[in-house]
């Protein structure tokens, strides 16, 4: 059974966020190359979605780097997935 991958208005923002300063830091072949990242991370988790390291256990709150700059924070509710932030460590490398 395929999850439905869902995301946060505030995963959007991040979304969008990352885009931008990809696409004006790197160009746009590499907003292509991330937007493919996000969209592989989607299909992967709604096959098996508990791959992601527990990070808040008490809140279902699950983990995964995506890529060595992308880490994705989301919770399994259900028959969904919920993608509650995205992390780009190139922007904030100081946070987590």
């Amino acid at each position: 059974m395929a999850f439905e991958v869902v995301f946060t208005k505030r995963a959007e923002r991040d979304f969008e966020n990352i885009l931008n300063y990809i696409d004006n830091e790197f160009g746009v072949q590499a907003t292509i190359h991330f937007k493919g990242l996000v969209i592989d991370f989607a299909s992967l988790i709604q096959n098996f979605p508990e791959i992601g390291s527990l990070e808040r256990p008490e809140k279902n709150i699950r983990g995964f780097v995506v890529h060595r700059r992308l880490k994705v924070f989301y919770r399994i509710k259900e028959e969904r997935i919920i993608i509650l932030r995205l992390f780009d460590t190139r922007q904030h490398p100081d946070k987590r």
